[in-house]
């Protein structure tokens, strides 16, 4: 990894906010063309979708995906001082598509098609599922932070969606299991807005279609993507695949990302991500963080 490289995340659902991407059109008239690409590309009004629609119905998940995905890109291909190409790129969970047009293995209309899709597919998922957010004793070591999440999730039976950093594991399972996990763990835990159990195997049933879906798209061999499952960088497009693949019923492993892009000189993050942001903070030492928002929610 390049120490003077600057490291480009992008982030997943929780980060959507109604106006997002409207400035980077305002600011670039690339990235307006890139809006109206995309919202050809999957018949959307992508404008519509992200600057006049309710946080409400901007947060269901066939809505969202493409959504954050045109605007975190928007904002990126908005940003004329942008590192291209960047050291290393991630996003989490979602924002994988992104980062993965940003390594150059698809392109950025092709990314919002496959966040549509999957947006789609996941909507149409069995519901019934939830999240919890849990705060855990602090820990630099992935691996046991994993570990601990697993044995914790086995004992309410719902199963682990993302290890998210030092201190902050998500738990995904069915309603009454989380509710269970949430009176057991009390205060150091926070059920999440969302509508189904995602990174779990609530995703099961899609995962067929999900996979056909990225089957059908070339991936070129890129440098300098890191998986959010893997956790590390993969550089072949059929590991591409295969990690954005097997995130929808697998952790994002972003305390792994993290850990894997901690060498980064820098940090840019692109969309609506000061949560993402405050993931990236442990791990920098005092280096930069800087967010290109892209968003008037007027």
């Amino acid at each position: 990894m390049n120490r003077n490289g600057t490291a480009v995340l992008f982030p997943g659902q929780g980060s959507q906010v109604p106006g997002m991407g409207r400035r980077a059109t305002e600011q670039s008239p690339a990235a307006a063309t890139f809006f109206d690409e995309a919202s050809v590309a999957i018949d959307r009004d992508l404008r519509e979708l992200c600057w006049h629609s309710s946080l409400e119905m901007l947060t269901r998940t066939e809505n969202l995906q493409p959504a954050l995905t045109t605007a975190a890109l928007a904002t990126w291909i908005a940003d004329d001082h942008r590192p291209n190409p960047a050291a290393a790129t991630a996003g989490h969970s979602v924002g994988a598509l992104a980062a993965a047009a940003v390594a150059g293995a698809i392109s950025p209309v092709t990314a919002v098609q496959l966040a549509a899709e999957r947006g789609r597919l996941m909507a149409g998922a069995p519901t019934g599922g939830t999240m919890l957010a849990v705060a855990t004793t602090k820990t630099f070591d992935e691996s046991a932070q994993l570990a601990a999440a697993t044995d914790l999730a086995a004992q309410f039976d719902v199963d682990v969606a993302a290890v998210n950093g030092p201190t902050q594991v998500v738990l995904a399972g069915a309603e009454a299991n989380i509710a269970a996990a949430a009176a057991a763990i009390g205060g150091r835990s926070k059920r999440l807005e969302v509508s189904n159990a995602f990174h779990s195997r609530f995703m099961q049933p899609v995962a067929a279609a999900w996979s056909q879906t990225l089957g059908e798209v070339e991936f070129a061999d890129a440098l300098g993507y890191v998986g959010c499952v893997s956790g590390s960088h993969v550089d072949a497009g059929d590991r591409i695949r295969a990690d954005l693949r097997d995130g929808l019923t697998s952790p994002v492993r972003w305390q792994a990302v993290m850990t894997t892009l901690a060498s980064c000189a820098d940090f840019d993050v692109y969309g609506p991500g000061r949560a993402i942001a405050r993931l990236a903070r442990p791990y920098l030492d005092g280096r930069p963080v800087r967010i290109h928002e892209g968003a008037d929610a007027r």
